[in-house]
């Protein structure tokens, strides 16, 4: 199986993007995040509210996140609700799923340990294009 492609965004942070690779076709949404879904559990909508304020100020999020994001919280208040006892606790299966989330949203060490911010807002030098 191919390796999956990366965003163009997560290339330029990593210091990877080479021009000759990169989609100029790549959409770019700015739409919001929405307000979390009813369908969310009680422990996933305070994680919701928690996370979205950390991801949306870091740029991470976008409207286009929904669904993985309140898929995510929703998994976490199943975990939470199987550790308190309040259900049965949840598989092995269902924590892997909720790691494979975090990991799509760098939440996590390792993930975020491939990430490097760069220079900053360093000025474009018109050489760098050579």
């Amino acid at each position: 199986m191919a390796r999956k492609a990366l965003p163009t965004q997560l290339k330029i942070v990593k210091g990877t993007a080479q021009k000759c690779r990169i989609n100029t076709a790549e959409p770019k949404p700015t739409s919001k995040l929405p307000t979390c879904p009813t369908w969310v559990s009680t422990e996933g909508k305070k994680e919701w509210k928690r996370l979205s304020k950390e991801l949306i100020k870091t740029g991470v999020v976008t409207g286009f996140d929904f669904i993985g994001l309140a898929t995510l919280c929703n998994m976490w208040g199943e975990y939470v609700d199987g550790a308190k006892g309040a259900t049965d606790p949840v598989s092995v299966a269902h924590i892997t799923q909720m790691r494979l989330y975090l990991v799509e949203f760098g939440m996590t060490p390792s993930s975020r340990s491939k990430v490097h911010a760069g220079e900053g807002d360093k000025p474009k030098d018109p050489w760098d294009d050579f």
